[in-house]
């Protein structure tokens, strides 16, 4: 029978792996405040060469992000305590083709009251070559 710490970072794994999924689908939604709802209040997002902090700094640049569909893959989850480091694919596919990539998002999530938020995320493109 598993210990209570197998059992409890099992349970963290599935929570974070949520988190993600929300994610995606929020964005795939347009419910952006929800998405917003992901991230801890001081959340950090570095996108474009840009580092963007807090909820309204990140508000801001979802408003002129390009609009498509975001899948997001497989991800690497290491947990430590009350927060984790997490590296996860993803695919865009943008409404214009020129806007479609894929990359990596490199996050580091953290436990709340509300359950796991991310806290910072890094986002490293990998623009296919034609």
């Amino acid at each position: 029978m598993p210990d209570a710490a197998a059992v409890q970072k099992l349970a963290d794994e599935i929570a974070i792996r949520a988190l993600f999924d929300e994610y995606c689908l929020r964005l795939e939604i347009n419910d952006f405040e929800e998405w917003l709802d992901l991230f801890t209040d001081d959340a950090v997002y570095e996108v474009f060469r840009r580092e963007l902090t807090g909820r309204d700094e990140i508000r801001a640049m979802l408003s002129q992000a390009p609009h498509g569909v975001h899948i997001g893959g497989a991800a690497r989850i290491e947990i430590d305590g009350d927060s984790a480091e997490t590296v996860q694919n993803y695919q865009f596919i943008g409404e214009d083709p020129a806007t479609s990539n894929a990359g990596w998002y490199y996050r580091t999530v953290v436990r709340t009251d509300d359950g796991w938020r991310i806290a910072r995320t890094r986002v490293k493109m990998q623009k296919p070559k034609s």
